[in-house]
């Protein structure tokens, strides 16, 4: 939920990573099933909340979640809603632009949202923010490459050092595979251990699992892997219906 990058395919497909930036401690499941308002919803879990940081259906939706929106911002004491379980909630509506002008946002701790729909003929990328008072909504291009981080971990200044990284790399490619994309979130890029994209920090913080979503034929699949415990997951997932973007 701290760097997300995606990357677009041929043949109107794309790869979307996630790396989690977590205290080790914090207990997470591999990726399981859930029926959401008639979808197949599917997504690692985070035991302690019960919610999620990346989540695909089998109406073609996609969505992918960091922590903050801008800047990293001052903690309230309580939080009626867990942001995890706000995403999955975006799974109850027929069409996120439902979704994003009728849920209420007062009680949920700021955040950036990542949305793919695939719709009858294209595919729409939407970043979607909360900065505590204010709703964003940014059209992205669904051609080019994009990469996300944090602004609850990583200053400007760092998160401009990372699009560099991701620059450099994307100028490295001639294609684009879903493991070249994984080494990317798991290798060193600098030297400071606390911004890598593979990050580590004193009191157990660290990037502790990379989850893929990756869009193609008319099918995702899912591959997450854990890192803390070396242990890798995955699976396919059919589109039953196509969301009209």
């Amino acid at each position: 939920m701290c760097t997300v990058s995606f990357i677009p395919l041929n043949n109107k497909g794309f790869i979307l990573t996630s790396s989690r930036d977590e205290k080790i401690i914090r207990p997470t499941s591999p990726p399981i099933a859930q029926s959401i308002a008639g979808n197949n919803v599917f997504f690692p879990k985070d035991s302690e909340k019960g919610g999620t940081w990346i989540a695909s259906a089998d109406n073609g939706r996609v969505c992918c979640l960091l922590n903050g929106a801008w800047e990293k911002h001052k903690r309230k004491p309580f939080y009626e809603k867990s942001r995890g379980i706000l995403l999955l909630e975006t799974f109850e509506y027929k069409s996120i632009d439902d979704f994003i002008h009728l849920v209420k946002l007062e009680s949920v701790e700021p955040f950036t949202l990542i949305i793919i729909e695939n719709g009858e003929n294209s595919i729409k990328l939407t970043e979607f923010r909360w900065d505590g008072s204010k709703k964003y909504l940014i059209a992205k291009d669904i051609s080019q490459p994009h990469i996300w981080s944090s602004a609850t971990l990583y200053d400007k200044k760092v998160r401009k050092q990372r699009e560099q990284w991701f620059s450099e790399w994307l100028s490295e490619q001639s294609e684009y595979n879903r493991l070249d994309v994984l080494k990317f979130h798991t290798s060193k890029h600098g030297e400071n251990p606390a911004h890598n994209i593979v990050m580590e920090r004193p009191g157990g913080l660290q990037t502790v699992s990379v989850t893929q979503v990756m869009f193609a034929d008319e099918s995702f699949e899912m591959h997450y892997n854990d890192l803390a415990k070396n242990h890798h997951s995955s699976f396919s997932i059919g589109i039953k219906s196509i969301t009209h973007a």
